[in-house]
């Protein structure tokens, strides 16, 4: 059963924070990245009159799926910020200024 926040002790939020750190870290290098190179590959107009010409389909679906990698990005930064909030006032408390 998953825990809420609250109920973790610092120790796992801090392991928390880490494991979202780590996924947030990989997901941007081998998800996010590659696919924003390939919407601006896709996007970038080229000189060479034998480069074969990208369709809006193309286009529309690969800025689909960097869209839907920005989401879930977002969402992964969403939850490390609060995990590191949560963290934050454990220590705030532990040092008595909550």
């Amino acid at each position: 059963m998953h825990r809420s926040p609250q109920q973790l002790t610092l120790r796992e939020k801090l392991s928390e924070a880490e494991k979202l750190t780590r996924e947030l870290m990989h997901h941007v290098e081998h998800g996010f990245i590659p696919k924003s190179h390939d919407l601006r590959r896709v996007t970038r107009q080229t000189s060479d009159p034998n480069a074969e010409e990208v369709s809006d389909l193309t286009v529309r679906n690969t800025a689909a799926k960097t869209l839907e990698s920005d989401q879930y990005t977002r969402k992964l930064c969403e939850q490390l910020n609060s995990m590191l909030r949560y963290i934050q006032d454990d220590i705030e408390r532990l040092q008595g200024r909550a």
